[in-house]
């Protein structure tokens, strides 16, 4: 029997094949989630190291704001989670 987060789990993958997002936006994705344990240090890792590579930078700010601004109505751990690689020092500093 499936419990409800592998359920999330499954329609999280499906949102990112239907929505075409990349291999980072989904990482991103899954790091501002809804679920109420922070992102793992190896997932994180992998979109700091993107915030420095000149052609997923812009996938990565691009997914962080939309996932702060646009999808916050309610879900007020995205907006915390967006801001915890804030606060690690990633790349995205400069911006925020």
């Amino acid at each position: 029997m499936l419990n409800m987060w592998k359920v999330r789990e499954l329609v999280d993958k499906a949102t990112n094949v239907v929505m075409n997002y990349s291999e980072i936006e989904s990482k991103v994705r899954e790091a501002t989630n809804d679920d109420p344990w922070g992102p793992s240090g190896q997932l994180m890792g992998e979109i700091a190291k993107s915030t420095f590579m000149y052609e997923q930078f812009p996938e990565v700010m691009n997914m962080l704001w939309t996932r702060m601004l646009k999808d916050n109505k309610k879900n007020w751990r995205r907006v915390y989670k967006v801001r915890l690689p804030c606060n690690m020092g990633w790349g995205v500093t400069l911006l925020l």
